[in-house]
């Protein structure tokens, strides 16, 4: 059994406490980033229903770019961001509502460059549940609140296969929730999450 599953139904502090540790342990791993847009994206965990969730949003028709995918949210560093996680605050409350002092920061994960150019800084924070999320329209579409357990027991673990410039296959992990398809850079942000927290039971051999 996983630090996930075993925390079901005991204390959630536990697995927020281990994945603080475990982050500031390491050093983000940045992708070739030669003329990439710096941006951050806070990934929102919460604990409701003796579960972990992941909250995502789908992004509306009106945004530049990625309409009407699955996200986290997020967008491009700003001047007055002091780091990556500033902006991936500022963003959070601009798209969704989330205020800054709501979340709990546990830490970083690998930089991810989108195939738009991005060079996405991911931030894993803890909100409150129930919140009272306040999107805003011309940018969210959604809201979507999908069980961590779903994509680490498989059930909602999909594959994706990009051909590349050169002519190689890009094969990477996707995820299927309510008829929603979750790919791409938010995709390997999740699974670079659950490598994590599957790497925490590992280490304690739950």
């Amino acid at each position: 059994m996983n630090r996930l599953q075993a925390e079901q139904d005991t204390n959630p502090d536990t697995l927020a406490a281990s994945l603080r540790c475990e982050l500031a342990s390491r050093k983000p791993v940045v992708e070739a980033s030669d003329g990439a847009v710096p941006a951050g994206v806070l990934v929102p965990l919460h604990f409701h229903d003796d579960k972990w969730h992941v909250i995502l949003n789908i992004r509306s028709q009106h945004v530049s770019h990625h309409q009407g995918e699955v996200a986290f949210p997020g967008g491009r560093l700003e001047p007055g961001d002091v780091d990556m996680t500033a902006c991936a605050l500022r963003e959070s409350w601009e798209e969704m509502g989330i205020n800054p002092e709501d979340v709990d920061v546990l830490g970083p994960l690998d930089a991810t460059l989108t195939r738009t150019n991005f060079l996405v800084w991911p931030t894993i924070g803890v909100i409150p549940h129930p919140y009272d999320f306040k999107p805003d329209s011309r940018e969210v579409a959604a809201v979507l609140d999908i069980p961590l357990h779903t994509m680490i027991d498989g059930s909602a673990v999909l594959h994706e296969a990009r051909l590349n410039a050169d002519g190689t296959l890009l094969r990477r992990k996707a995820y299927g929730h309510d008829g929603h398809l979750i790919f791409g850079a938010t995709a390997w942000i999740l699974s670079d999450l659950l490598e994590v927290i599957n790497k925490i039971g590992t280490a304690t051999g739950e």
